[in-house]
C-alpha cells in the first residue's frame, strides 16, 4: 500500500506580515497533482493542519477544497490534530465526513481503536494520536504520570496492537534528539515534554508531525516528513519535501517490508538568506519584472553605519523583504564597561550617547542631523 504522509501544513499562517495562503494554495496543488500520477491508496496528515486555533475563513475554505478533493478521488484520509489546532473547531462534522472516508481524529479520550485498511498482503491497522499532553493521559488512565515517554507508553500499551499485522501510528508530539527550527525551539519547555523513540519502535511505521525539518528515526521508520513550505529564516537553507510510504509484506511479528522516499518540493516563491553591503545588495541583477528578486527576503546589511530608509530602498527592489538587519563586527561591540558609576556620573549623558554611537559605527560619529535629534531627546528628558 502507498501512502502520502504530509504535516505541519499551518494553514492561513502569517509570516513577517505576509500571508502564506496563496503560497500554501500553490503547494498543496503541485501534491494534488502528483497524488493524480502516483495514485497512493491513502493521505495521513500529522497535525497542525491550521496555523491557529481559530482559522481565517480563507484557511478553511482550502482545507475543505483540499480534502474534498482527495474524497472524491476515493483516496482514504488519515488526518489528527496538533498543538495548533482546535481539537473542537477540527472535529467538526467528523462523523458525518467519516462516510467519505476522510477520519479525522483531534480528540484523545484514551479509547484506540484503529482505522483498518486492506491490501494484498492484509491489514494495515492505523492509530491516531492527536497532540497529548501528560494530563490528558492521567485524565484518560486515572494515573498520576510525571514523565512524557511513560504517559505515552502507556497510550500505546493500550491499543493492544496485534503484532502479526501491520500498525501504522500517526503522532503529533517531540521525539528526543530531533534536531530542532526555531518555531519549535520557542514551544519546547526545557525538552521535558520530549518523548523517547523507543515507545514508537512497535510500529512498521510512525507518520509523526510537530517537527518543521525533515527527518527519521529507526531506518526511517519513525519519520517527520517536515513542513511543506519554509516558515522561518532558520528554515532557507532546508530543502521542503513529503514523504512516500509503501508498506510491503509482514513476516511473522517483524516490521514490514517498507520503501520510503521523500518527494522535494519547489514553491511558488522561495525563501532566501542575503548579506552583503548595500551597495552591493541593490546593485545586484535584475529580473524581467525590473526588481532583484520577488522570493521572501531576509536581508542583514554588513555595513558600517545605519543606512537611512535601508527597508524602504531594498522593499523597491525585493518586494517581499522580510526584515532588515545589521551584523556589526565584534569589535564594535567590544564597549569599555569598567568606569565606575562615579566616572559615569561625571560625563553628560550627550557625551556618553555619543561615545556608544561611535563605537558601535566602527569609529564613524553621528552627523548634525543625528546630533540635533539626540539633544531634543535629551532636552525632553533633563530640560535644559
Amino acid at each position: 500500500m502507498k501512502l502520502f504522509h504530509l504535516s505541519d501544513l499551518h494553514i492561513g499562517k502569517t509570516v513577517n506580515n505576509f500571508s502564506m495562503i496563496d503560497e500554501q494554495a500553490y503547494i498543496l496543488g503541485k501534491i494534488l497533482e502528483d497524488i493524480k500520477r502516483e495514485k497512493p491508496e491513502a493521505v495521513l496528515i500529522s497535525g497542525d493542519v491550521y496555523d491557529r486555533s481559530n482559522p481565517s475563513i480563507e484557511a478553511v475554505r482550502l482545507l475543505g477544497s483540499f480534502l474534498t478533493y482527495l474524497a472524491e478521488n476515493d483516496l482514504d484520509v488519515i488526518l489528527i490534530s496538533g498543538n495548533h489546532d482546535s481539537s473542537g473547531r477540527l472535529s467538526f462534522c467528523s462523523e458525518l465526513i467519516k462516510r467519505s472516508r476522510v477520519y479525522i481524529h483531534s480528540v484523545f479520550n484514551g479509547y484506540q481503536k484503529p482505522i483498518v485498511l486492506s491490501d494484498e498482503y492484509g491489514n494495515i491497522n492505523f492509530y491516531t494520536v492527536p497532540f497529548i499532553r501528560i494530563t490528558d493521559v492521567n485524565n484518560a488512565y486515572d494515573t498520576d504520570i510525571t514523565d512524557y515517554t511513560e504517559a505515552f507508553g502507556l497510550v500505546v500499551k493500550n491499543m493492544n496492537l496485534n503484532r502479526s499485522e501491520r500498525n501504522v501510528l500517526l503522532s503529533h508530539q517531540f521525539v528526543a534528539g530531533a534536531s530542532f527550527s526555531e518555531s519549535e525551539e520557542a514551544s519546547s519547555v526545557g525538552g521535558l515534554d520530549c518523548i523517547s523513540e523507543i515507545v514508537y519502535e512497535p510500529f512498521d511505521y510512525v507518520a509523526l508531525g510537530h517537527i518543521h525539518r525533515a527527518q527519521g528515526f529507526n531506518s526511517n521508520r519513525i519519520r517527520y516528513c517536515g513542513t511543506q513550505l519554509k516558515y522561518s529564516v532558520k528554515e532557507v537553507n532546508q530543502n521542503k519535501s513529503y514523504t512516500v510510504i509503501t508498506l510491503g509484506e509482514k513476516h511473522g511479528e517483524n516490521l514490514c517490508d517498507i520503501d520510503i522516499r521523500t518527494v522535494p518540493l519547489i514553491p511558488k516563491h522561495d525563501m532566501i538568506s542575503i548579506e552583503g553591503s548595500f551597495e552591493d545588495i541593490i546593485s545586484a541583477k535584475l529580473n524581467e519584472n525590473g526588481i532583484i528578486s520577488d522570493d521572501y527576503a531576509y536581508i542583514t546589511l554588513t555595513d558600517k553605519g545605519y543606512i537611512d530608509d535601508a527597508a524602504i530602498k531594498l522593499r523597491k527592489l525585493y518586494p517581499r523583504l522580510m526584515s532588515v538587519d545589521y551584523k556589526m563586527s565584534e569589535q564594535n561591540w567590544n564597549i569599555n564597561m569598567s568606569d565606575s558609576g562615579e566616572t559615569t556620573g561625571q560625563r553628560s549623558p550627550f557625551e556618553m550617547f555619543s561615545d556608544f554611537f561611535t563605537t558601535v559605527n566602527n569609529g564613524e560619529g553621528m552627523n548634525d542631523s543625528q546630533m540635533d535629534i539626540l539633544n531634543k531627546a535629551i532636552k525632553e528628558v533633563w530640560g535644559e
